[in-house]
C-alpha cells in the first residue's frame, strides 16, 4: 500500500515559519488545520506585515499573489523579507 507523504498546508507553513525564525523574524501560525495562515511582520516595523497561505503548490499572500513554490522555502522567505523590508531614505 502506498502512503501519501505530501505535507499538509499547516506543515508547509511550519517549514516557512522555521526559515523566517532562523532569519530573526517571529511569524505566527494561525487559523485552523484546514485553513492555516502565517502572519509575518517586520520586527523593526510591525506595520509592514502580511499573511501567507500554502495552496496549489505555492506559498501565496492571502490576497492571491504567488510568493514561491512550496519546494523552495528559502526563496520564498527571501521574497517575503524583500517585500516587508523597510525602505530607507
Amino acid at each position: 500500500m502506498e502512503t501519501d507523504t505530501a505535507l499538509s498546508p499547516w506543515q508547509q507553513l511550519e517549514l516557512l515559519q522555521a526559515e523566517l525564525v532562523a532569519r530573526g523574524w517571529a511569524p505566527e501560525l494561525r487559523g485552523t488545520e484546514h485553513q492555516p495562515y502565517l502572519c509575518v511582520a517586520n520586527p523593526d516595523d510591525p506595520g509592514l506585515n502580511g499573511m501567507v497561505t500554502a495552496s496549489h503548490g505555492h506559498y501565496r499572500w492571502t490576497w492571491g499573489p504567488v510568493l514561491g513554490p512550496l519546494e523552495d522555502v528559502p526563496r520564498t522567505a527571501d521574497t517575503i523579507l524583500t517585500v516587508l523590508r523597510e525602505v530607507g531614505p
